[in-house]
């Protein structure tokens, strides 16, 4: 029993160590929310509750969606969030949430991120009008509405607009679809339920502020997740001396036989 609860043991500290792993590959990812492996024990049967332990197993990787730094960029689509909520955008394939706000302009005028994904507003996909090709001087203000000067120097509005935020009553039954992405299950709740499940504008409720010039760093604290790997590292050694001296203890028995 002592090799598998053991064992148990390993597959434990190496699910936290590839965890681990991929919070700090990730410490420089605009928006990335670490990630923790939480564990609970294998309890054995026995009368009286007093049966021993078969181990341990990994009973989720959840998220935590703690506010990031936010970093002045001095580009005018980049966008940050200073409190709740998640930016809404589309593509072909469906409708996903994230706060990685590094957007562009695209040659039709719509407001994409780097996977050509709209970023939406409450009225729909964010779109400069094509004549008015290529905009300067692009502004945000606190209500989330987006203003800009066309080719000709006119002052343009965007359509679509105000850009819209998104909550969640419960933001960890999101679907994690990337590391900067997630979508909307019966277990995170429909999104702004208490907003008539509408995106609203910024500062809403309880909904955040959005910062044009800005981005949210990744959450990682690069510091907590060195120590974390060391830790998960000596678990994983001190597992697997315990499947060696059962071994050693095994091969023992034998020999006196």
């Amino acid at each position: 029993m002592s090799m598998s609860t053991g064992l148990s043991g390993i597959n434990a500290a190496t699910n936290d160590l590839n965890t681990t792993a991929n919070n700090i590959a990730n410490v420089k990812t605009t928006g990335f929310k670490h990630s923790r492996a939480e564990f609970g024990d294998l309890v054995g049967g026995g009368c009286g509750g007093n049966g021993i332990g078969l181990g341990v197993h990994t009973q989720a990787i959840n998220q935590q969606f703690q506010q990031g730094n936010i970093e002045t960029t001095g580009n005018a689509l980049d966008f940050a969030i200073n409190g709740c909520g998640f930016f809404q955008v589309k593509d072909s394939s469906g409708t996903y949430y994230t706060r990685a706000g590094s957007f562009h302009v695209d040659k039709d005028g719509f407001i994409v991120n780097n996977l050509d994904q709209r970023l939406q507003g409450v009225g729909g996909d964010l779109q400069f009008d094509t004549a008015s090709l290529p905009v300067t001087n692009i502004t945000l203000d606190s209500a989330g509405n987006i203003t800009a000067k066309g080719v000709t120097g006119a002052d343009v509005t965007i359509q679509g607009g105000p850009l819209g935020l998104a909550d969640f009553a419960n933001v960890q039954g999101l679907k994690q679809v990337s590391d900067t992405e997630w979508m909307e299950t019966p277990e995170s709740g429909a999104m702004n339920a208490n907003n008539g499940g509408v995106l609203v504008a910024p500062g809403t409720g309880s909904l955040g502020k959005v910062m044009n010039g800005s981005l949210e760093t990744s959450s990682v604290d690069l510091t907590a997740q060195l120590v974390n790997m060391i830790i998960a590292q000596r678990n994983f050694q001190a597992n697997a001396q315990t499947i060696t001296t059962n071994n050693t203890l095994a091969q023992t028995v034998i020999n006196i036989r």
